[in-house]
């Protein structure tokens, strides 16, 4: 009897090490399917480019010394077999139709049982592009480029680097992340807004602008050296005023209209050398 309850103890962890690969093996998640594709096609300097993306993904957009446009696509499908994958992709594709003076890229959402993201990256002529971008749902970074840009996001963080010309961009739901380079800001001017998100702006610290800052419902932090006004050396001055913060005030020697504002959120202004 005893050997026979030894033999049967020294079979059980035989029996588990056999059974636990599969279990294992069950419970794997399908890896995403994925397809990438590119476009690239004569655009002059001048042009306009309109986007509308009603797919969830991220749109990166940069300027270059080309006049052309490229365009760079990745389609990801989460939770379904590649001929799943394959056959929806059919169904929603990445429209790009243009000419050498305009074009659109556009995305259409898909059905609610499968995560679909379209991630793009579009290079354009980095002067005097104009731009129309509207995004249900994703983020959008754009940099290097010095033309007319009007964005609108439902849903998405916003990121803007080294930028001139007329800017406007705005995400109902979303944090705005901005910072600019050279001596001044050279163009119209700069508008950002955010519904609900916080905002953080980087300006040199010898840059010239005309500065308003604005929360309705959180805090203003500013790192930012002090400026010269009629021979004297003046901090920047944060006005608050129940929930609310603001700054308006001329940086260096002032100039195009620098404006951040959320409804909900808070803003930190950092000097950089």
């Amino acid at each position: 009897m005893a050997l026979r309850l030894i033999f049967a103890f020294l079979l059980l962890p035989l029996s588990w090490q056999q059974t636990e690969p599969a279990a294992q093996k069950n419970t794997g998640a399908k890896s995403p399917y994925i397809e990438k594709s590119e476009k690239e096609f004569a655009f002059y300097p001048g042009g306009k480019l309109e986007i509308a993306a009603a797919a969830p993904g991220s749109f990166t957009i940069a300027g270059w010394d080309k006049s052309l446009v490229r365009v760079e696509m990745e389609k990801i499908f989460y939770y379904l077999s590649p001929d799943e994958a394959r056959a929806l992709a059919q169904r929603f594709p990445i429209r790009v139709t243009y000419t050498a003076t305009s074009a659109r890229i556009s995305t259409a959402g898909a059905q609610p049982r499968a995560t679909m993201e379209n991630n793009i990256k579009v290079f354009v002529p980095r002067d005097r592009t104009d731009l129309g971008i509207k995004i249900n749902k994703g983020d959008l970074s754009i940099s290097s480029l010095r033309g007319s840009v009007e964005a609108t996001l439902e849903e998405g963080n916003i990121e803007a680097r080294d930028l001139a010309g007329y800017f406007s961009l705005v995400t109902k739901r979303g944090d705005l992340n901005v910072e600019l380079f050279g001596p001044r800001w050279t163009g119209y001017g700069f508008w950002g807004k955010t519904s609900q998100g916080s905002i953080e702006l980087r300006l040199p610290v010898d840059f010239s602008a005309a500065l308003q800052l604005g929360t309705k419902n959180g805090k203003i932090s500013v790192d930012y050296p002090e400026q010269m006004v009629q021979g004297e050396s003046v901090p920047l001055k944060i006005l608050e005023k129940k929930k609310a913060a603001s700054v308006s005030t001329p940086v260096g020697t002032g100039g195009a209209p620098i404006n951040l504002m959320t409804y909900s959120g808070n803003i930190v202004f950092q000097g950089k050398k």
